[in-house]
């Protein structure tokens, strides 16, 4: 009996590591199949913007919105790296480090709190 049971349990992993295994291969394919479409996709734009190649007009359409899009994604780069305040990225106020660096360690000391000594403190109380 329990020799029955160790071979359902057998073909039970069996099957779920094939099933697992048809998935990953799956999706692999999936992948592959977007990037060669992406790859079609792109040399038939190249063509079309060499007008080396006639389509249709629903295709024309969509390539329009893809110049579209693309004209879209090239003018907001800039602003992507523009911070919250309008500032390129690296000046944002709240990062520091553009006044006197000693002044600023200086009032760091004084302020500096020493996390531990305080822990002890509390314990002792």
């Amino acid at each position: 009996m329990a020799s029955d049971g160790l071979d359902t349990l057998r073909e039970v992993a069996v099957r779920s590591s094939q099933s697992g295994r048809l998935r990953v291969d799956l999706a692999l394919l999936s992948r592959e199949k977007q990037q060669l479409l992406a790859r079609i996709g792109a040399q038939v734009v190249r063509l079309l913007d060499e007008d080396a190649l006639e389509v249709p007009e629903n295709i024309k359409q969509i390539w329009q919105r893809v110049k579209d899009v693309d004209a879209r994604m090239n003018a907001d780069v800039g602003r992507a790296h523009d911070n919250a305040y309008g500032a390129p990225r690296g000046y944002e106020p709240e990062a520091g480090g553009y006044g006197d660096e000693e002044e600023e360690d200086a009032l760091d000391d004084e302020n500096e709190v020493d996390e531990h000594a305080e822990m002890a403190q509390e314990k002792r109380r």
